[in-house]
């Protein structure tokens, strides 16, 4: 492995998490492939593994610490989720629903707080009852009614669908009609402990068989004049849609953990494959094609990987702009990760869809598990609609330039401290703001004032000086081809959503910029080279370039880093993160403390 330091202090909780679980590869593990594979055979829910995370002590990670858990920071949240989902999206997904206890956090008062905290670290799980039959998307359309009775409480009428855990959740997050005009004050968000509904007033919907995560439990719920109490509303009536989504600013961000856990998984597949199976001569990973295939899909993972991170301290740092922002991490990451998996499929050929064979079949269960995050939170398409809507607005606000200067040192220094999460803050309009992107000046000027070192040379770092000048007139392009755009007068043309797919692209490269830039002498080796931010600011000028757009020193590089990464058991990762050791078996000692 090459000289880099230590793995920031906010992973240790991954790091241990890591070890516990133990190596995926040894059967005999909860978390492991084979068991993966079989309860994904067999439409099984992931029961032991649920278990299992119980007594490593995982709900506490769902809770403030000034609740009584253990969650401090988005960063640590981010790097668990990809352990986990990297051993099996179906045990990731199925744990994630503790996450909508968050939306207590956002809009709750002091005792509804406490009590779900208290639901959370007892083990009791949440689902998240949005979505109706006839509505899908369009929450504000929802004909689920909460109509208030006489004691100031509430009955229920109506039916949600499809739901993660309906038939097996403690208590459920319920967004319900309380007004029947059409309006954005016409919902209200409840919290309701199933436990304490009458039988005969709810019933579940049956389960429905899905291509991917076959083991999740994809029901739903239905009401008949059923009593819930006014102690059970969250935030005001008719603030519900409000208050949705600002959860889906933390939870959008927070899908980047399924993302690279799959992609993570799939790369290490394929790459081993690739690596042993020969073809016309030598080994398929010395095939040009598929070794530009194996390198660019690790490129994608290191970026997304950036993305996630910066986007990560954003929500501790800029909850008043983040509407916009978790939309761009939402669409970058599951871009990234979903097109490499794709390509990577072509590496492997038809082994890609055999359900068996190498690597137990995983490969094939990673590719449809994976697909479904971009649909999480409101799809990419929802998310893209929203970010062309206001692109006009950040365009118009970083060209005047009013704004108070941002502390880049803040956002991308990983050593940096983070404060505590800030739920009460989150707005719904980012007003024009992009804390990354008005960074770039800054991040550029810094760039100019390098000189070449042991760790980047000179020609790295002229190679990143004319990307990172060609990176700043494309924005500039973009700037100008959305104000064009905008002044037709067409609401999100098919062109303004083409503008918000490359703004989420530039967004991806100014984050992975800012990283090197305030991280290159902590974390050293490859990180500080420089030759993948090089790579990632190549391949982002040439739209459209799929195949052959990097040079063959930087296909080289990449690949080398990768297969050093596969042979030492270490997290595919600009940073240093071991995983864990081939053959160990799980441990059940509490990681985050007991239940």
């Amino acid at each position: 492995m090459d000289s880099m330091a230590r793995l920031p202090a906010q992973y240790a909780a991954a790091l241990a998490l890591e070890q516990a679980l133990g190596d995926p590869a040894l059967p005999a593990n909860t978390l492991s492939m084979r068991q993966a594979m079989a309860h994904d055979e067999a439409d099984a829910f992931p029961e032991a593994a649920v278990a299992l995370l119980d007594e490593l002590g995982m709900p506490r990670t769902y809770v403030p610490r000034a609740l009584g858990g253990g969650f401090e920071s988005s960063e640590t949240f981010i790097a668990t989720g990809r352990v986990i989902a990297r051993r099996d999206m179906t045990v990731a997904v199925s744990y994630s629903t503790m996450l909508w206890s968050m939306l207590a956090w956002i809009g709750g008062d002091a005792a509804q707080k406490q009590a779900v905290a208290d639901w959370v670290r007892s083990g009791s799980f949440p689902c998240l009852a949005y979505t109706e039959a006839e509505h899908g998307a369009d929450l504000s359309a929802n004909g689920l009614t909460a109509r208030r009775t006489d004691d100031g409480g509430y009955v229920l009428n109506g039916e949600k669908w499809p739901i993660n855990r309906a038939t097996r959740s403690g208590f459920m997050v319920l967004l319900a009609r309380t007004d029947d005009a059409h309006s954005l004050r016409n919902h209200t968000l409840f919290i309701v402990d199933k436990a304490s509904l009458p039988a005969e007033a709810h019933y579940h919907l049956p389960r429905v068989k899905t291509h991917g995560l076959r083991g999740c439990d994809i029901s739903g719920i239905g009401f008949r004049d059923c009593p819930v109490p006014a102690s059970a509303r969250l935030g005001a009536e008719g603030h519900g849609l409000e208050l949705a989504l600002k959860g889906f600013q933390v939870t959008r961000t927070f899908c980047a953990a399924l993302s690279l856990g799959v992609g993570d998984s799939a790369i290490r597949l394929v790459a081993g494959f690739a690596a042993e199976r020969r073809l016309y001569g030598t080994t398929v990973d010395r095939l040009p094609h598929a070794r530009d295939v194996l390198a660019n899909a690790y490129l994608s993972q290191l970026v997304a990987e950036c993305v996630s991170i910066v986007a990560a301290r954003g929500l501790h740092l800029f909850p008043a702009q983040y509407s916009t922002w978790s939309s761009v991490a939402k669409v970058q990451v599951t871009h990234l990760v979903d097109h490499a998996m794709r390509q990577l499929a072509t590496v492997l050929g038809a082994r890609h869809y055999l359900r068996e064979n190498h690597g137990e079949g995983m490969f094939q269960k990673l590719l449809r598990d994976g697909a479904i995050v971009s649909v999480f939170d409101g799809s990419s398409v929802v998310c893209l609609d929203g970010l062309a809507t206001v692109l006009p607005m950040l365009v118009r606000s970083r060209r005047q330039g009013t704004a108070r200067p941002v502390d880049a040192a803040a956002l991308f220094d990983l050593q940096r401290a983070l404060p505590e999460m800030p739920f009460d803050r989150y707005d719904l309009s980012g007003r024009g703001r992009d804390a990354v992107l008005e960074c770039l000046p800054g991040l550029l000027a810094r760039l100019d004032g390098l000189e070449a070192d042991a760790d980047c040379t000179a020609p790295t770092l002229q190679a990143l000086r004319a990307a990172a000048a060609i990176l700043q007139a494309q924005l500039a392009e973009l700037d100008a081809a959305v104000m064009e755009e905008a002044s037709v007068g067409q609401r999100n043309s098919a062109r303004q959503f083409g503008h918000a797919q490359r703004y989420v692209d530039l967004h991806a490269m100014v984050s992975a910029l800012g990283l090197w830039l305030h991280n290159r002498h902590t974390l050293g080796g490859f990180f500080a080279a420089g030759q993948w931010l090089q790579s990632a600011l190549v391949r982002s000028s040439l739209v459209g370039v799929q195949y052959g757009a990097m040079a063959p020193d930087l296909v080289e590089a990449l690949h080398a880093q990768m297969d050093m990464q596969r042979n030492e058991s270490h997290m595919f990762s600009l940073l240093r993160w071991p995983l864990a050791t081939a053959g160990s078996p799980e441990s059940r000692q509490p990681v985050f403390g007991e239940l």
